[in-house]
């Protein structure tokens, strides 16, 4: 009988060791996945935030340059001018014009459509004033 109850308390000895195991690797596990968690979550907010900011610089952008089409419409006319200049195949008149559709396109891109832009316009090329702007004519000749 008695050594019965040893095979019995050798037994349950091993049954505790292989517990005691496989709650120990079940806490590694569990705490390499909350820290691999925690690392996609902050990939996840890094990719979200540059979507953010691509999304702001893509309004502006239409804010400058005016609709989405428009800007690929310009995009697309720019490089067709720039691939007819560089295939020397145009005569020269038409090489010259490309290369004044050139300069416009590449005006268009540096200029922007905001209220400076509207303002120096009006007031250079349409001679239009704010109303309580005061307008001084010099008669000196």
């Amino acid at each position: 009988m008695q050594g019965k109850t040893k095979k019995q308390f050798s037994l349950s000895l091993l049954v505790r060791i292989f517990l005691g195991l496989l709650v120990i690797i079940s806490i590694c596990i569990f705490a390499r996945s909350i820290m691999q968690y925690n690392e996609l979550n902050r990939e996840a907010q890094a990719l979200e935030d540059a979507l953010n900011e691509l999304g702001e610089t893509r309004a502006r952008l239409i804010e400058d340059l005016g609709s989405a089409d428009e800007l690929n419409r310009i995009l697309n006319d720019y490089q067709a001018y720039k691939e007819l200049i560089e295939a020397d195949t145009a005569t020269s008149d038409a090489l010259a014009e490309y290369q004044t559709q050139l300069d416009i396109i590449r005006e268009l891109l540096k200029s922007s459509k905001n209220k400076d832009y509207i303002v120096r316009i009006a007031k250079d090329e349409l001679n239009l004033y704010f109303a309580d702007e005061e307008i001084i004519y010099n008669d000196i000749d």
